[in-house]
Formats: C-alpha cells, structure tokens, sequence
C-alpha cells in the first residue's frame, strides 16, 4: 500500500511540473509576441507591376487609398495593427487592380505589390459612353489623370451583360489583339467601326476608303487579302481610287467602284516595314 502511495505522488509531482513548464512556455510565447506586436513598421515598399505598359495605378494612390483616407501614418503603424486581408479589400475595389499582394517582411517592412490591368482596346459607344476592356472582358472606366492609347472601336452599340455583349467583346478583343501583333496593320489602322449588327469596318490611316470584315471571324485571311490587295493594285493605280474594300468574302476582294479581285494562291508576304511594304517597290522602279 505504501509504495503504491509513493507512486501516485510522484506522478501528480510530475503531472504538475509538466503542467507549469507548460504555462510558463506559453506565457513566454504570449510576452514575446505581444512585443513583436508593439513594435512599430520599420518602411514601406509598393511596387507596381507592368507600369511600363500603363499607368492607371500609382504609388500615391495606393498611400491614400491605404493611409490618407484611414488617417493612418506608416511609421506610427504597429504590427498588431496591420490588417493585410483588409488592405487588400480595399486594393481590389479599384476596377484597375488585377491582383494585389501584401506581406510583412523580416525587417518589419511593410511590402505591397500590385498588378494593374492591361487595356486592350477603347470603345466608344453609341450612347457616348467611353471605357476600355482588357483581355479578360472586364470593362474599366477612363482615368481623369491618365489616358492611354489603345485601339478604338466606335460606334459601338451598349453592351449588355449576356451572351451577345459578351461575343461582342471576345470578338472586339481578338480583333485588337491581331491588329497590334501585326506592324503593318498596327500602323494603318486609325479606328474600327461597328455597326449595328456589330459587323467590323476598318477605317485606315492611308487612303480614304473603309475595309468591310463583317463579323471578322476569319481576320488573318481578310486582311492579308487586302495587304496583297495593297500591293499588287492599289500600289499601282493609286490610294484615292475606292471607297470600299470588301474583304468579307473567302479569298476574294470586291470594291466600289467595282472591281472583283481574287487573292493570288501564294500569299506568302514579306516581313519588312509597312511603308517600304507598299511604296518601295515603286520607289525603286523611279529611281
């Protein structure tokens, strides 16, 4: 009876030194903590990313955003006070913000980086509404402070929000984005008008004629019909002969005044620049 006695104690004993050790350790960890929390932000970083490609997003505007408005001060901010979820929050309410990001580094410096949306093009639509989409068909408002130079569609009809307005956009933004990766047509195209069957009319910056794409569905044969259309006639007879190219056909040109024209079988055109690609030929024979 008596050793079973001494055991019992000597396992309460232990029970209650682990029990001590434990609270201590949490105690310990609760102080420290409390005065990491205490401690105040030793800086502040914000990057924008891509504001080589536009700048709707500035580093002011994320301090006032941030700061300004929440009549908080950097260098009085302690780190039991910095609400990352809700700084983000804030962050993505402005429509130009694709992603935001923000951390506290090592050196209790205060880190935020912030994606902006890349416009692909500028509408201006038939009730006067200007705004510009990006890749993703989200619609993003004009800046008072910066304006960027896109492509412009006019004359677009409201887009609603179903299945049509959203095929006008995927239809609008693919069309930009074939316009731009191409260097000829990036340069001689001044806008795009769309009428109210939301057919596509390039007005160009050479010539006074219009190039009808219709619903542009197959757009790198329309207009490498029309470049060789460029070269081979319009080089020749001159630029102010026709009010209309129609490219709409497949592999077929068809203007006004009418001339009916085919595309030759052999489309293959060289990669040189745009005004070289329609004067120089000419230029050559001249001299």
């Amino acid at each position: 009876m008596e050793a079973k006695r001494k055991i019992s104690v000597r396992k309460i004993i232990q029970t209650l030194l682990t029990i001590v050790l434990v609270v201590s350790c949490v105690f310990v960890m609760m102080s420290a903590a409390e005065i990491q929390n205490k401690k105040r932000l030793s800086g502040l970083k914000i990057e924008v990313k891509n504001e080589d490609y536009c700048q709707f997003v500035s580093k002011d505007q994320i301090k006032i955003a941030l700061f300004e408005k929440r009549h908080l001060s950097v260098n009085k901010l302690s780190l039991a006070n910095v609400d990352i979820k809700k700084m983000e929050a804030i962050l993505m309410t402005n429509p130009w913000i694709e992603n935001a990001q923000i951390f506290v580094d090592n050196q209790k410096q205060l880190n935020i980086q912030v994606t902006q949306r890349k416009p692909q093009l500028r509408v201006f639509d038939q009730v006067g509404n200007t705004y510009y989409l990006d890749a993703a068909k989200q619609i993003l408002p004009i800046s008072e402070n910066y304006t960027h130079y896109e492509l412009l569609f006019i004359n677009v009809p409201l887009i609603k929000d179903d299945s049509i307005g959203d095929l006008l956009k995927t239809k609008m933004i693919n069309l930009a984005q074939y316009i731009k990766r191409d260097s000829f047509w990036q340069a001689q195209t001044a806008h795009i008008l769309v009428n109210s069957i939301n057919d596509f009319q390039l007005v160009p910056v050479i010539g006074k004629h219009k190039i009808l794409l219709g619903s542009a569905e197959n757009i790198d044969e329309q207009l490498e019909n029309v470049f060789a259309f460029y070269k081979n006639i319009l080089n020749k007879i001159g630029w102010e002969k026709y009010e209309i190219i129609d490219a709409r056909y497949h592999n077929q040109i068809v203007t006004s005044p009418s001339l009916p024209w085919k595309a030759p079988v052999d489309r293959v055109l060289t990669n040189i620049n745009w005004v070289k690609s329609i004067v120089g030929d000419e230029t050559k024979k001249l001299n």
